[in-house]
C-alpha cells in the first residue's frame, strides 16, 4: 500500500500539470528515483520532505504563470 503523502503528490502534479521530470529536476534526483519513490518503492522522511517541498514551488510556478 502506498503512503498516503505520495497519492497527494501525485494528485497534486496532476492537477497543476506537474511532469516526474520537472518534480525530480526542482527536487535535486534523479527522475528514476524519483518514479521509484512515487511507486513506493523508495524513499525516506528526507526524501519526502525534498520531494514535498519541491512541488509546492512547482506549485507557485504554475499558479504565478497563469496570472499572467
Amino acid at each position: 500500500m502506498l503512503d498516503s503523502w505520495i497519492a497527494d503528490v501525485v494528485g497534486r502534479m496532476r492537477i497543476s500539470g506537474i511532469t516526474n521530470r520537472q518534480l525530480a529536476e526542482e527536487s535535486g534526483y534523479a527522475y528514476t528515483y524519483v518514479s521509484t519513490v512515487l511507486h513506493g518503492v523508495k524513499g525516506d522522511e528526507n526524501t519526502k520532505t525534498r520531494i514535498m517541498d519541491a512541488l509546492a514551488r512547482l506549485e507557485k510556478q504554475a499558479i504565478e504563470s497563469k496570472k499572467v
